[in-house]
């Protein structure tokens, strides 16, 4: 069943949830909801204005909420704005190429509709994260890292906040379909660490946690640097100093090689 359908049963479940792991020094709640916090589908708008109220009498500062473009409605984020706690919207863009969002990521929204959507965020002063996916299914490594760099050019006046977020493999994906035939392979460390270097000086803050570093289905360079290489990319987000992402290993050799091949 929808979470909208039962929006008592799903508030007390977030109560619960917050209860279990509050903190007095919390400076931000992100609700995860894999899908759309705005979709009233999803959650009922009712459940979710008293979600934000419960926040807000808990003094917890900001709330991250995140949504497809077309769940971005002013007059409902007006009502959510006027609760009182600063609201970050964070918006899956992953490309800034519309080729690139309908052929290989079948997002099923443009560019143009990310920036319509942000027009409303930065009229209601909502806070804006954007998610930049690092190497989409059938692109390379050069294409991949290019495709990253100049979709955070891109946003660099609008997002306060752009996450790169490299390629997993999920079970049941196409992405697993052509990663089990020896068609796609997650990318490398060093294209996440040239793609940080090369954005480190735009004005949004950039992060980048990835998730499976360093195993099979996850980005990887070679089993002597992977620890190293994951925690340089952790303590760049952290302080966003490009002098953490100097680092060297034999396999960066091999990663030069690959750029070369296309």
């Amino acid at each position: 069943d929808s979470p909208g359908d039962s929006s008592i049963d799903l508030f007390n479940v977030f109560v619960d949830e917050f209860n279990s792991a509050y903190d007095k020094e919390i400076k931000k709640v992100k609700i995860f909801t894999s899908g759309s916090f705005l979709d009233p589908k999803e959650v009922n708008q009712d459940c979710a204005k008293k979600i934000i109220t419960f926040l807000s009498e808990r003094d917890i500062p900001e709330v991250t909420l995140e949504s497809r473009p077309e769940y971005i409605k002013e007059d409902y984020l007006e009502e959510l704005v006027g609760i009182g706690v600063q609201i970050e919207v964070a918006i899956g863009l992953e490309s800034s190429n519309n080729r690139i969002l309908q052929h290989s990521i079948n997002k099923g929204f443009t560019f143009e509709d990310f920036l319509s959507a942000s027009e409303i965020l930065k009229k209601l002063g909502i806070k804006n994260k954007a998610y930049i996916m690092i190497k989409p299914p059938f692109l390379t490594e050069k294409e991949a890292i290019h495709d990253a760099i100049n979709s955070a050019r891109a946003i660099e006046s609008i997002a306060d906040v752009i996450s790169f977020n490299p390629m997993t493999v999920h079970k049941n994906t196409l992405v697993e379909y052509l990663w089990n035939k020896g068609e796609y392979s997650p990318p490398w460390g060093w294209s996440i660490l040239e793609i940080l270097k090369e954005t480190s000086e735009l004005r949004p803050d950039i992060i980048c946690h990835p998730v499976a570093f360093g195993r099979s289905r996850g980005p990887k360079n070679c089993k002597n640097c992977n620890r190293e290489i994951e925690k340089r990319i952790l303590e760049f987000s952290i302080n966003n100093n490009p002098k953490v992402l100097e680092y060297d290993c034999e396999c960066k050799k091999e990663w030069q090689e690959e750029l070369l091949k296309f």
